[in-house]
């Protein structure tokens, strides 16, 4: 016999499935009317839940997804981690963090807290394999997603506008007098970094500036012995550099430095997003950057509308990022 599952509730209800994951929990976001059909449809068709878990308890319960390269990035997604645990806490709210691991990802397995335990809703950080979050998102639990999104995501996102803020970048590059300027990045590992390119692109042809191609490196992680090869292919080096993230324009500021280049004199720098990278470079390396801070208060409150409003039209929130002039331009 087939287990019932939330979506057959869902389905004989005509109602969402997050509605009927959020009036199993007796949670606010739908009316007691919904909550009294859910309950008795789920008897109907044999559907078994925890009827003792009830709102009395009003500390609320929240879940974290992350890559194990994600939550390795103290300098960037730490920030994001802490204020947004910080945050819930002085809320009287909890959250559970789990890594996900390359297994989990290739199995599709789902973390074992999400499981056994009762979560109001779930953040998920940056970047996994859209597979495995659809099958997050599919489990019924409210989601907000930080930093990461995809067409095919019925869930909240914050993201940092990255289009304009490429745009801005380059167009300040153009402006300074650049005749060229190249680009760095792995546009396959993330949405984006693939809208980065694109905000690159159009700063170039909207001041008709040509694009190289073999000044265009779009597909390298960041890896410092691949990228250096791959530096060392190009026949003639742009007046400027635009890389899609702190790390590898660290690692490009130190192939130009050490093959004589001088920074900016020679060629300038200029990268997205603000970690310690950009700080420890010689010379320090301006960006554009979001501010990760505020960041996390906007998946906080995404997801407060959401529970408010279970079946509301999701909401993509994109973060205008701001220009740091350092003396790398």
């Amino acid at each position: 016999m087939k287990n019932v599952t939330m979506q057959d509730i869902a389905d004989y209800l005509h109602i969402s499935k997050n509605s009927v994951s959020q009036a199993l929990r007796d949670k606010n976001g739908v009316s007691e009317e919904t909550k009294k059909k859910v309950a008795e449809a789920a008897d109907k068709l044999g559907y078994f839940y925890n009827k003792s878990f009830s709102s009395i308890n009003s500390q609320r319960h929240f879940l974290l997804i992350a890559t194990e390269f994600a939550l390795s990035q103290t300098s960037f997604f730490g920030k994001i981690l802490t204020g947004l645990k910080n945050g819930l806490e002085l809320n009287g709210d909890s959250l559970v963090i789990e890594t996900i691991h390359a297994e989990a990802i290739q199995n599709c397995e789902l973390p074992v807290s999400l499981l056994n335990e009762k979560f109001d809703g779930i953040f998920i950080l940056s970047h996994i394999e859209n597979t495995y979050i659809k099958k997050v998102i599919d489990y019924g639990i409210p989601c907000v997603l930080i930093d990461h999104h995809h067409p095919s995501f019925a869930a909240d996102a914050v993201l940092s506008q990255n289009i304009d803020g490429s745009f801005v970048a380059v167009e300040y590059l153009i402006k300074l007098g650049c005749k060229s300027v190249g680009f760095v990045g792995d546009i396959n590992f993330s949405p984006s970094y693939d809208e980065r390119l694109y905000g690159f692109k159009k700063a170039m042809n909207t001041y008709q500036i040509p694009i190289h191609e073999e000044q265009i490196i779009s597909n390298i992680k960041e890896d410092q012995t691949l990228l250096f090869d791959r530096l060392n292919q190009i026949s003639q080096m742009p007046d400027a550099w635009f890389c899609v993230n702190s790390g590898l324009a660290f690692i490009l500021n130190s192939f130009l430095r050490s093959n004589g280049f001088s920074i900016p004199q020679d060629i300038a720098l200029l990268c997205f997003d603000d970690t310690e990278f950009t700080r420890m470079a010689q010379p320090q390396i301006s960006c554009i950057a979001t501010d990760l801070e505020y960041m996390e208060v906007c998946a906080r409150n995404l997801m407060e509308q959401r529970l408010l409003a279970i079946d509301a039209p999701f909401v993509q929130m994109n973060i205008v990022p701001k220009l740091i002039l350092r003396a790398s331009t």
